[in-house]
């Protein structure tokens, strides 16, 4: 438990919200709400291209380039407790698809990406 905080009640607010969900905030309260892993290096153009549609939507969205292992880029992602994972290959380049791993759910593979951002317009707006 918080037992001080010197500038006041809006400190005790986020230290009692850290609290609460250990790191693990709901989708609309996360600060990067969905992180963007492409397979390889020649998929690093099409992630950013998903990554401004989904900023330009009002979403906190970024990308980890493919200079590191899928695994351990997927894991760190893990880790940091980020809502939702996708994960762009060969195939989702050219069917303009994601593979989909929420953060405590069942990967998803080959969801379009507007379902998918569908699905997160809907988990954002239920502040659940």
């Amino acid at each position: 438990m918080l037992h001080r905080a010197l500038f006041g009640s809006i400190e005790r607010f986020f230290g009692v919200l850290l609290e609460h969900y250990a790191g693990a905030f709901p989708a609309w309260l996360a600060p990067v709400q969905v992180r963007i892993l492409p397979v390889r290096d020649d998929h690093d153009a099409h992630a950013r291209l998903l990554v401004a549609s989904l900023r330009a939507r009002g979403y906190r969205a970024d990308m980890v380039e493919a200079d590191e292992p899928l695994g351990g880029r997927i894991r760190k992602a893990k880790l940091e407790k980020l809502p939702y994972v996708l994960v762009i290959g060969d195939d989702d380049v050219a069917h303009a698809t994601v593979g989909v791993n929420p953060r405590g759910g069942e990967v998803e593979r080959n969801v379009s990406f507007e379902a998918f951002v569908e699905h997160l317009a809907a988990d954002v707006a239920g502040h659940s």
